[in-house]
């Protein structure tokens, strides 16, 4: 899919490049999809996920409520060890959970991402995977933020629970999803406002969070890496990778037109070694990212522009419907 060079940009007429930009009808179309991602019952589904090797995640905000006898199946790391001592019998502590949360979702709309060759562009796709989120949020009564983020700014948007909180996190998204432009040119993307996002969050998420990052992780380094571990001290935390197959690999042998809205080239993909080096770098470049984030123990998925966002989530995240039977 080349980069459109001129594209109509009033709001009403978004809808007619589904795909190139996400519109508030399809981003409300969403929730209709008849599948609830299931945040409550996460430990099955993160088990098989690349990068969680150090604990579950918390779930929601706990507060103590009571210690009793221990039973079969309580999880050995509640046990009160001073009741147990004191009274010669194995006791647990319980808890309750919090009513809501804050859920958190970063969201990366810069230049880069103004890029597909398959069913939509990175930023659409990125957009979408927020907004499958966003619902679930709702359903399940927590309150919904997040820092979004281009290469000039970011934006915070704070945590509001209910039609409030919807309403404001897709207004500033399609603020930032509609304000891509062609004409802008290919750049090379800005880590930098990565990192002021993750400080952003940093200083005001509460511990117990949960942090859904959505990007192409594109200039991920050591500094990102040191952010995104303060971050996961207290807090659960998922990386979403929106890629493209072109990233992965060259098109089929033959010349090949590209354009970022002010320059055109020409590529040959035929030659066998450009092709076998350009496949290598993108594994080397996900292996080293994998790695990192195992390190700090935040599971990764991969969503290609080329997948379904509802199926490839609920592969990896248990997307239910609303009967709460797996579709």
């Amino acid at each position: 899919m080349a980069t459109p060079t001129n594209l109509v940009r009033e709001r009403d007429n978004i809808a007619n490049y589904r795909g190139v930009y996400i519109s508030m009808d399809e981003l409300v179309m969403l929730r209709g999809a008849q599948v609830e991602l299931d945040l409550r019952g996460r430990k099955k589904a993160m088990a098989s996920m690349a990068g969680l090797h150090r604990s579950s995640f918390r779930g929601r905000g706990i507060d103590f409520d009571e210690v009793r006898i221990y039973q079969p199946g309580d999880d050995v790391r509640n046990i009160d060890w001073r009741v147990t001592a004191r009274t010669g019998r194995a006791h647990t502590k319980l808890f309750r959970e919090e009513r809501e949360r804050p859920v958190y979702l970063v969201v990366d709309q810069r230049q880069a991402m103004f890029f597909g060759s398959q069913n939509a562009f990175k930023s659409v796709v990125a957009a979408r995977t927020a907004a499958y989120f966003a619902w679930a949020v709702r359903s399940h009564g927590d309150r919904i933020g997040g820092f979004l983020f281009n290469d000039e700014e970011v934006q915070e948007v704070r945590p509001k629970e209910g039609k409030r909180g919807i309403q404001n996190f897709f207004r500033i998204l399609l603020q930032f999803n509609q304000s891509l432009d062609a004409g802008q040119g290919l750049r090379r993307s800005s880590r930098q406002r990565f990192i002021n996002a993750l400080q952003g969050l940093n200083h005001v998420v509460r511990p117990g969070s949960l942090v859904v990052i959505i990007s192409d992780f594109l200039n991920y380094d050591d500094i990102t890496q040191q952010h995104m571990s303060l971050l996961c001290g207290h807090n659960d935390v998922i990386a979403v990778q929106v890629v493209d197959p072109m990233e992965k690999q060259l098109p089929p042998s033959g010349v090949y037109g590209f354009t970022d809205g002010q320059r055109n080239v020409r590529l040959n993909t035929g030659p066998h070694q450009l092709r076998k080096d350009y496949a290598l770098r993108f594994v080397e470049r996900q292996s080293e990212l994998k790695d990192q984030l195992t390190r700090i123990a935040v599971p990764l998925i991969e969503i290609s522009t080329a997948d379904s966002v509802a199926e490839r989530l609920r592969a990896t995240l248990g997307l239910r419907t609303a009967k709460g039977a797996r579709a």
